[in-house]
Order: structure tokens, then sequence, then C-alpha cells
């Protein structure tokens, strides 16, 4: 089995606890329904990737896709509405009524252009759904610049006249790491199968050691009050003030 025939297979359970990066995924249905209820009127999702939510928005209300074009063919083999950068938006001043900017910011060099952008853009207020990744390792590298706390992204809210009207931070201290832990396990034994290592014999125990650790994390995390101190995201939604 090689390198991509496990990738494949990994995309395939991502919902259930035998994926390393279960506690990433495990609600993300129920996080895109809840996105959508604060839907309505024109829509913009930048960095759409494949547009997950659109079906979630009610056919009244008009969704345009957006996507760099470098991103969008060459990495993730979709097709946005529009391609364009996040940080010159091809749009007029108070355009739209929402923005989405999902697990986008810290993929952009200048993340500051892309806030005052949509500040512009969105109509007196308009809101946006931004979520970012706080704990989590480097991906879509080298595209990978910065991460934020709640303090960061409150301070360069506020910087653009944004107020946070409502804010979500997932991953208690186990749940983020077991995430981690996972992760760095299954980045291993894919190094291993690159590298054709004779290590790779210890990869049989790698898929119930991950089952085992996100259980054990999730029934411990159960008995523990919510804890805001190693989140591995955060999403907020801005309003336009």
């Amino acid at each position: 089995m090689n390198y991509r025939t496990i990738k494949r297979l990994l995309a395939k359970i991502r919902h259930f606890p035998l994926h390393p990066q279960w506690f990433a995924y495990r609600g993300e249905s129920q996080n895109h329904r809840a996105i959508a209820t604060h839907l309505s009127g024109i829509i913009l999702d930048i960095g759409c990737a494949n547009q997950s939510l659109r079906p979630l928005i009610a056919a009244e209300h008009h969704y345009i896709g957006l996507d760099y074009y470098d991103t969008a063919l060459h990495w993730y083999h979709t097709r946005p509405q529009i391609f364009a950068d996040a940080q010159y938006l091809p749009f007029a001043a108070e355009s739209f009524d929402n923005v989405l900017l999902l697990d986008v910011l810290e993929h952009l060099p200048q993340p500051e252009l892309c806030i005052a952008e949509i500040a512009r853009i969105l109509k007196p207020r308009g809101h946006c759904v931004l979520q970012v990744p706080f704990l989590y390792p480097i991906h879509d590298n080298p595209l990978d610049f910065q991460r934020w706390t709640l303090y960061g992204l409150q301070q360069l809210a506020q910087k653009y006249s944004l107020r946070i009207t409502a804010t979500k931070i997932t991953g208690k201290p186990l749940e983020t790491g077991a995430l981690l832990f996972n992760i760095a396990l299954t980045k291993t034994l894919l190094n291993w199968i690159k590298q054709r290592h004779p290590a790779i014999i210890f990869g049989i125990g790698i898929p119930p050691l991950i089952l085992l650790v996100n259980l054990g994390a999730w029934c411990f995390s159960l008995l523990s009050i919510a804890d805001e101190f190693m989140p591995h995201s955060y999403q907020i939604i801005l309003e336009k003030i």
C-alpha cells in the first residue's frame, strides 16, 4: 500500500475515531449547518475549495465561491465561480451581506489586507464567519504563515471596524493533545512508507493505537469542564460596525 492510497483511505474515514484527525473533523457537518443558519442575501465564500457549504444555503440566496487560481486548479482540482487573490478582492464596496473565511487566513502572506478587504466589501451590519486553526501542524506548505490566539483575532477585527458577535473555541486540552499526537504518529508512518524504512513493520500497531487515543481522550474530556487553555481552532462571527 503506497502513500497516496493511505491518504485516500484516511479521507473516507475522517468522521470515525480511527482517523488521526477525528477531533478536527467529527463536528464538521454540524458546524457547517450551524454556519449556514447565519447566511443570507449575497454570500462570498473566500477560499471555497469544494464549496461544501453551498448545498446548505437556501436557493433564494446568492452564493459566490472564490479561490486562488493556483491553489484551486493545481492543489485541490476545484472550480470556483471566481478566481482572485483574497488580499485584493475584485468587488465594489458594500456589496456583500455575508463573507465566509474558513481556514484561509493562515495561508495569506498579508492577512491584514484580507481583513481590510472584507471590511470594505461588507454591507453595514454585514457579517463574516472566520475560522482559523491554532494548535495545529504546518499544512499546505509553503503557504502556511501564521497562527492567532482569540485575543489576536479581536485586535485584528477592531483595527478594521469589525466587532466579534460570537465565538467558538474548539478543543479541550486532552482532545487537542490527542489530535496532535495522532497526527505526529501518522506523519511518522507516512514518512516510513515514503522512505521504505524497515520500521514500517511497526505500522500495524498504529491504527489501533490511534483508536485508543481518540476514544480515551474523548471519554476523559467528557468528565472535564470547558477549557480555553489549548484549543486546536477558533471560529468567530464578525459584524461590520
